[in-house]
Formats: structure tokens, sequence, C-alpha cells
């Protein structure tokens, strides 16, 4: 179901945005790594007297400011931070539609499509990338506080290895989005469309994760929320593998990508 070739083409034209999306990520924590060193505990012990800010660092970043606060915990705040989630998702969502609504809106797709492939080669072996370029920056926060450990003096131990069970998670958050978007770029015959639904989905999901604890009559909205899955914080502080979790954005990732197989295979690719 791999198409070489296709692979091969996709890669070379997503590769500089995925090359500078990771060194961003990990350019980003390491710099996180340091402010966290230096006004982390003092931030953490200023928001601890105020219960609507507590509330905010709760939900917000996935804090609780009212159990453990250690550097641990503190660099486990990078899974979360805006940035690091901009970064990753733009690069999958825009990954994700370079093909099945990029080539249409371009008018090129019939001619890629006449190449002795299917379609479900096609959109497997594009997205072989985007699964890819994802496992490649669920790392990158993890490598940007190892060298954070290797670069500032620290006066806590902080084991390296509590960052992989939030790496794993935060992989299959990028995938739940990767199968989205996919499923989006399939339905969608115009890429900047395909983008926008997805990024409006991203946005109201962030919003309703944040406004969550303060409206109640928002709460059977919860389950758009798609960062309730991922709570690195807790997950280092706790120690804890949160396979429900990642088993849940595995679902979503998958149902999703199969709709957006079954659409692609069928559809009518208008020519230019």
């Amino acid at each position: 179901m791999i198409n070489r070739t296709i692979f091969k083409k996709t890669l070379g034209e997503s590769l500089p945005m995925i090359a500078a999306a990771s060194l961003g990520i990990t350019g980003f924590v390491v710099l996180f790594a340091q402010s966290m060193l230096g006004m982390g505990a003092e931030l953490m012990k200023f928001v601890s007297q105020f219960e609507f800010l507590q509330k905010i660092f709760e939900f917000g970043f996935g804090i609780d400011v009212s159990g453990e606060i250690s550097i641990s915990v503190l660099f486990a705040v990078c899974f979360t931070h805006g940035l690091v989630l901009i970064m990753s998702w733009s690069t999958v969502i825009a990954t994700t539609s370079r093909v099945t609504s990029g080539e249409v809106e371009r008018g090129t797709a019939d001619l890629l499509l006449t190449l002795p492939v299917t379609r479900a080669e096609v959109y497997c072996s594009t997205s072989l990338v985007w699964i890819s370029a994802s496992a490649l920056l669920a790392i990158c926060p993890v490598i940007g506080v190892w060298i954070g450990l290797q670069i500032f003096e620290i006066d806590e131990p902080v084991e390296i290895t509590r960052y992989f069970a939030p790496a794993l998670n935060f992989f299959f958050l990028i995938l739940a989005v990767g199968g989205i978007s996919s499923m989006v770029s399939a339905i969608v015959d115009r890429r900047g469309m395909a983008v926008s639904i997805v990024a409006g989905f991203l946005l109201l999901s962030s919003v309703l994760n944040f406004v969550l604890p303060f409206i109640e009559a928002i709460q059977p909205l919860s389950f758009l929320g798609i960062l309730g899955y991922f709570r690195p914080v807790d997950i280092v502080r706790s120690g804890n593998w949160p396979i429900s979790e990642m088993a849940t954005l595995f679902a979503i990732a998958a149902v999703c990508w199969t709709i957006g197989l079954v659409v692609f295979s069928r559809k009518d690719i208008p020519t230019a």
C-alpha cells in the first residue's frame, strides 16, 4: 500500500517545514527549561495564593498547583505550551492536506492519479510521511529537556525517562490531529478551507479545555476537547502511563483516517 515514489515526493516537499518545526520545538524547550529554573518556583508560589489563577493554570497548562511542584513537573509544562502545540499541529495539517486537497485545488490531482497507483496507495504513502513527522515532533520536547539538563545547573535530580510517557501521549495527540485533518482534507476540495476547518476545531477544543471548569452549561461538549486526553504534568507527577487516554486518541486518529481513506478512494476528482 506504500508507493516509494509518492512517499519520497511528499517527504521532499514537507521536509523543510518538518525540520524547521523540530528544531523550533527543541530550541524553545531548552529556553523554556532555563526560564523554569529561573522563575518557575516563584511563579507557582505566587499563583498558589489566588484560586482563580490556580484554575487557569490547572486547565490551561495541566498544573495542579496544590500538588507537588518540582523541577521535573515544571519542565513537563513545555508539552502543553501553545507554541509547541501550534508548531506540531501546523506541520501535520500542512502535510496531510498537501495531496488530498492541495493537488485537487491546484488541478494537478488528475495527473498524479493517472500514475499506475491506486488512490489508497497515494493516501497511505502520504500518511506515512505525517505519521513519521508526528513521531519526530513528539520526541523533540524530550530532546529539548535533555539538552537543558546538559547545559544548565540543576539543584535536584531529573530523570529524563519520566518524559517518555508524556512524549508517547503527545504522539497520539498529534496522530489524532493528523487523522482529523486527513479526513477533512479528503472531504474538502480546497486546501485553504480544509486547513481552516481543522484549525477552527482545534481552537474550539483549546477554548473548551480552558473554559469548561467555569461554565457548567457547556459540560456536554467536553468530548470535543481533545486536550483533555493529554495531561503531561499529571503523568510526570504520578509516573503512571495514561493508557486509556492514549487509546482514545488512537481511536480518534484511526476512525478519522479510515473515513478519509474511504472518501478519497471514492470521490470524484475534478480536472483542471
